[in-house]
């Protein structure tokens, strides 16, 4: 009886464990790690935060690229550079919606942007961006 209970109790913490180390992330965690992974320029960390399918959209609908392959290419002399840096101002989640008004500074300049994610399945699968001002 005691081996019995010992065993139940093993499985009982593997199954609880295992549910917990598969938890998967909110969708204002995911963009949070997105903008902590493009302030350490973490290359592969970013880009690991997209889905394979992922469209990125000047708002409302203007398709700026589609697929990761094309993502890499956009932020990787980004990247190469160094320099860019992105601070979140406000940032406002909705079910799988997370949005952001965002400064994102680059060598030479700063813009202000209001992003909005997609999030599922803790993949970023679409945003678009609102892109008026220079500061």
């Amino acid at each position: 009886m005691k081996n019995l209970f010992s065993l139940l109790m093993l499985v009982t913490a593997l199954v609880m464990s295992s549910h917990s180390w598969s938890k998967e992330l909110s969708p204002i965690e995911v963009v949070n790690k997105r903008m902590d992974a493009y302030n350490k320029n973490n290359f592969d960390g970013l880009i690991s935060l997209y889905s394979e399918n992922i469209s990125i959209y000047t708002y409302p609908d203007s398709k700026l690229a589609e697929g990761k392959a094309n993502l890499e290419a956009i932020f990787k002399p980004l990247f190469a550079e160094g320099k860019v840096k992105v601070k979140i101002i406000k940032q406002i989640e909705n079910g799988s919606y997370v949005v952001n008004e965002e400064i994102v500074s680059y060598p030479n300049e700063s813009k202000k942007y209001v992003s909005i994610y997609k999030v599922e399945k803790g993949l970023i699968t679409e945003v678009r961006f609102v892109r008026e001002e220079k500061i």
